[in-house]
């Protein structure tokens, strides 16, 4: 029973941790562009981006992505730069953000 509730735990955890990412990509207007999915024409869903880059090795790349914004990373999609048209992210957050759209090619 013990082992019962800490699994329990565990998942009640891992999804207050998605809805705060997902609170978090909607306040930083992630969502503007991207989708879970690839239904969006302007930019890759994030589940596209994670089996991209599934292994983590390019996830500071990502995370630079993330805070600089720019061209040429996926196709001719332009991300915006940050104070342009979408809120500064903090490096902290660029990284959360990194690991919870990286986690989605594990689920």
């Amino acid at each position: 029973m013990a082992t019962g509730c800490l699994l329990l735990g565990a998942v009640s955890a891992g999804a207050d941790m998605h809805g705060d990412m997902q609170q978090l990509a909607e306040e930083k207007q992630c969502l503007s562009c991207h989708g879970r999915e690839d239904m969006t024409p302007r930019a890759p869903g994030f589940s596209s981006i994670a089996a991209k880059y599934a292994g983590g090795e390019m996830k500071g790349y990502l995370v630079d992505v993330v805070l600089t914004g720019g061209e040429d990373h996926w196709g001719s999609a332009t991300m915006p730069e940050p104070g342009m048209q979408r809120p500064e992210v903090s490096e902290e957050e660029a990284r959360q953000l990194v690991d919870w759209i990286l986690g989605m090619h594990e689920e």
